[in-house]
């Protein structure tokens, strides 16, 4: 199992504005391997908020084979709208090693 994490790092303010893009899943849902998506938002650093849209996939391959589809070109076409207030962002990879659920 992998997990990815993309925090987008947003003006105070804008965080929800932002994280709405992420409302409607945009196709990942559709990809093989994929097996769910998370948005959480939180306080970042000072006069910032901070975004982490985590996707979850059944291995490394299911997720290069979604970045590398039409389905994510198409996804983040139109993002333009949000660089303004997007101040970065950065990508990060980890591998379940311990689950423990009710």
């Amino acid at each position: 199992m992998l997990v990815v994490t993309n925090t987008i790092r947003i003006k105070e303010g804008y965080g929800a504005q932002v994280a709405e893009r992420f409302a409607q899943a945009k196709g990942v849902q559709t990809m093989p391997g994929f097996v769910r998506m998370e948005a959480w938002l939180g306080q970042g650093a000072e006069g910032e908020e901070e975004l982490k849209v985590c996707t979850v996939w059944e291995n490394e391959e299911a997720f290069k084979n979604w970045t590398s589809s039409e389905a994510f070109k198409e996804s983040h076409r139109g993002a333009g709208g949000s660089k303004e207030v997007m101040l970065g962002a950065s990508l990060n990879k980890y591998q379940l090693v311990v689950s423990h659920q009710a």
